[in-house]
């Protein structure tokens, strides 16, 4: 970066700390920034310089989208206004890595940290698509894990309201080549079912540490996404299991009206893969995240649901309770 390029020490009210990337597929500029008036950090995502009218209008879209569909799985937007004639929104500053970060540090994450990290991805996807917005670019680096286990969904700068397709061109290529759904790679309309393949693929590729489909260049991918098949998961990570291979490979049908059709359903079956185990997903991904820090090795699977000493009591007193009517109604019948 050129000195005419270093940013300004401030953003707005926002005290610049250092330049921390790209956004928007790498059509926008991100800042760590300190906020003095509420002492505490954010990122602030600015328009480049020179950027033509798609990038602005995805960048007003981003703004809108996150703002207006609040949830616990998406960044908050705090500001948005115009800096210098660009513009520029401040978000919250997520202290984590990304799940492609986890996957080129370990290569296979963990079966039950996978599951946890894809059930709040598939929350959050299943908010926007109730909305009616398709995020259409989920990967590995637009999932972020917190050091505390929370798991954020980012970057929106590609996404679509349903009911406002004119901002997509028809017959455009918007998002990742590595995780596009086969309708998404043609150029077709894409619903909530895109989406869904792309959870699926980086699910597979976390767990099995390998993508199916990726070649050596993009258009190589994107024939193979439209055409190849998929090994069964269980096959190349025998923990996962045949029902998640199955859940994953529905996921990854080549015609979107054989896949999962919304969150909702994804989310049904997961549910029952883990059903029976500990709800405090947080807690699990916070240890997973800590052994990461320190370079140990994660072998503790998610446990099972204990039942408290109080469940254990009243359902004694219950069992106990039944056979001393049935013993009651016993001698009462010899007694008549």
């Amino acid at each position: 970066m050129q000195n005419s390029e270093l940013p300004a020490a401030a953003l707005g009210p926002y005290r610049v700390l250092e330049p921390i990337g790209q956004g928007l597929g790498g059509m926008g500029e991100l800042f760590l920034c300190y906020d003095p008036s509420l002492d505490r950090k954010v990122v602030v995502k600015r328009v480049p310089q020179g950027a033509n009218e798609e990038i602005v209008q995805r960048f007003h879209r981003e703004a809108a989208l996150l703002s207006g569909v609040a949830h616990p799985g998406y960044p908050h937007v705090y500001r948005f206004w115009m800096l210098d004639g660009r513009p520029a929104m401040a978000m919250q500053f997520i202290d984590g890595v990304t799940l492609r970060e986890l996957m080129d540090l370990r290569r296979n994450i963990p079966v039950d940290v996978m599951l946890l990290v894809a059930q709040t991805v598939a929350e959050a996807l299943r908010h926007a698509h109730l909305h009616e917005i398709i995020h259409r670019d989920v990967k590995p680096a637009n999932i972020m894990i917190t050091h505390s286990g929370q798991v954020f969904l980012l970057d929106f700068g590609v996404a679509r309201l349903e009911v406002n397709s004119e901002l997509t061109i028809p017959g455009s290529v918007v998002g990742t080549t590595a995780y596009m759904a086969p309708e998404q790679a043609r150029g077709e309309t894409v619903g909530p079912p895109a989406d869904l393949f792309s959870l699926g693929l980086l699910t597979y590729e976390a767990i099995s540490g390998h993508h199916p489909f990726r070649k050596d260049g993009p258009e190589a991918t994107l024939s193979a996404i439209l055409t190849d098949p998929v090994k069964p998961l269980w096959m190349l990570a025998p923990r996962s299991g045949r029902r998640l291979s199955r859940l994953l490979a529905d996921c990854l049908q080549k015609k979107a009206a054989k896949r999962p059709q919304d969150g909702t359903e994804f989310l049904q079956r997961l549910d029952g893969l883990l059903a029976g185990k500990s709800s405090d997903r947080e807690a699990y991904l916070a240890s997973y995240m800590a052994t990461v820090r320190q370079g140990k090795p994660f072998v503790s699977e998610l446990p099972r649901r204990t039942v408290s000493g109080w469940t254990w009591f009243l359902g004694g007193l219950g069992t106990g309770l039944v056979l001393l009517l049935a013993l009651f109604l016993l001698l009462r019948g010899g007694a008549l």
